[in-house]
């Protein structure tokens, strides 16, 4: 018997829905902010240090919001205050559909 809840992946309605882009790149940021939060809290560091490096505290809030609108520049300035670089790379999208 087929199973009357079973559809379309998510996927497939992101990219129906037009979304699929917004998606990526709203995940992207919550990586990157999540693992820079994760940094500064090993460094015993906290936004200031990242407001400093900016020079802006409105840029400083839309980093941690989730504001995607951001330049790789001011993200590769936040990564430099916990010692890191900015790597951006692109991802086949059949690579990421054979993983799942």
């Amino acid at each position: 018997m087929k199973n009357k809840f079973a559809g379309a992946s998510f996927d497939s309605f992101l990219a129906e829905e037009g979304l699929e882009t917004e998606v990526a790149a709203r995940i992207a940021k919550r990586m990157f902010v999540h693992e820079l939060k994760k940094r500064l809290i090993r460094q015993k560091k906290n936004k200031n240090a990242i407001r400093k490096a900016l020079r802006s505290p409105a840029t400083t809030e839309r980093l941690f919001s989730d504001h995607v609108g951001i330049s790789l520049e001011t993200m590769a300035r936040a990564a430099a205050v916990v010692g890191c670089g900015l790597d951006i790379r692109l991802v086949s999208k059949s690579k990421k559909k054979d993983a799942a």
